[in-house]
């Protein structure tokens, strides 16, 4: 239907001028592999002007299952031969991987650099016989442990891995969406692959390369340390930050003037009483409210006559 009313479409877009606009397009993957609606639709935006990047978001939780990670290989290699524009996988949800799936067999890097497939047949072959790749390694090594049946499927996984490989046009980048950092660093990969770091005014007379890699558009995070914040250490880093943005408010309050307001750590006798009630959340709620509104007083001189006097 948007394709046969495209007029309508292109009337909308002429309001927002030199906008960066951003199509959140259906989850229908077939539209993307096979259908010829949306390539049809990116060229019309193509001859009217739009520099077009599509942004392939995967759950990383398809990481946790080798079978679900070969099938997503094959998905985005589908629409990269698919669509005939500059494409960015990203594995979304990556600070939840840790907390939802069990520890991944490799570094994060092999999954995201989508290289040497040859060493994931293993657990391939143990997911596919229900077993373990332990097992799978004792049977193999021992002859009085009787092996498992060949899978139907081992010379099919060999093919779709070496397929994936002669490609080798799949990569993914990472995001935890709470993370500036990591909204920071995709937006510059976004920025890098569809060519918009080129395009700004600074620095005409500079390189293609200084270009790009002026303003911070060539740093780019280490899947190393994703990994290490995400997965490795991510309660450490957790406590990190919260204990930064309490020295931050502290100091914002110490050069205002305003009382500091801390959180007092629960005492550990009151940990056996687990069970909160949900007036009790409100009264938290309340209280903080109040604490608000309190600093919002004091730092517009409006204290209704009410003076706090600190004695030493």
């Amino acid at each position: 239907e948007l394709q046969e009313n495209f007029e309508w479409l292109e009337e909308g877009l002429k309001e927002l001028k030199d906008s960066y606009v951003l199509f959140d397009c259906p989850g229908q993957v077939e539209l993307f592999t096979h259908h010829n609606t949306m390539p049809n639709l990116f060229h019309r935006l193509e001859k009217i002007g739009y520099r077009l990047i599509v942004v392939h978001l995967l759950d990383s939780l398809t990481l946790s299952r080798p079978t679900l990670y070969i099938s997503s290989l094959l998905l985005c290699l589908r629409s990269m031969l698919h669509l005939p524009f500059p494409l960015v996988n990203v594995l979304t949800k990556i600070d939840n991987l840790a907390k939802n799936s069990e520890p991944l067999p490799f570094n994060l890097d092999y999954y995201t650099e989508v290289q040497d497939l040859d060493y994931l047949l293993p657990h391939l072959e143990a997911e596919q016989n229900n077993t373990s790749v332990q097992n799978l390694q004792d049977r193999a090594g021992n002859s009085d442990i009787p092996k498992l049946p060949e899978s139907k499927f081992t010379a099919l996984n060999e093919a779709l891995i070496q397929l994936i490989g002669d490609f080798g046009l799949v990569a993914f980048e990472t995001l935890a969406v709470e993370d500036k950092v990591s909204m920071t660093n995709l937006l510059h990969a976004i920025d890098r692959a569809s060519g918009y770091v080129f395009g700004t005014d600074k620095g005409t007379n500079d390189s293609v390369w200084q270009v790009a890699m002026q303003e911070g558009w060539g740093g780019k995070i280490d899947v190393r340390d994703v990994q290490e914040r995400w997965i490795d250490r991510r309660d450490e880093f957790d406590e990190m930050e919260r204990q930064q943005i309490e020295d931050q408010k502290a100091e914002e309050a110490r050069q205002t003037g305003q009382p500091e307001v801390r959180r007092v750590p629960a005492h550990p006798s009151s940990e056996r009483d687990t069970h909160v009630s949900g007036n009790d959340l409100d009264d938290d709620e309340d209280l903080e409210a109040m604490q608000a509104a309190f600093l919002n007083k004091q730092s517009t001189g409006n204290d209704n006559g009410i003076k706090i006097i600190r004695k030493d």
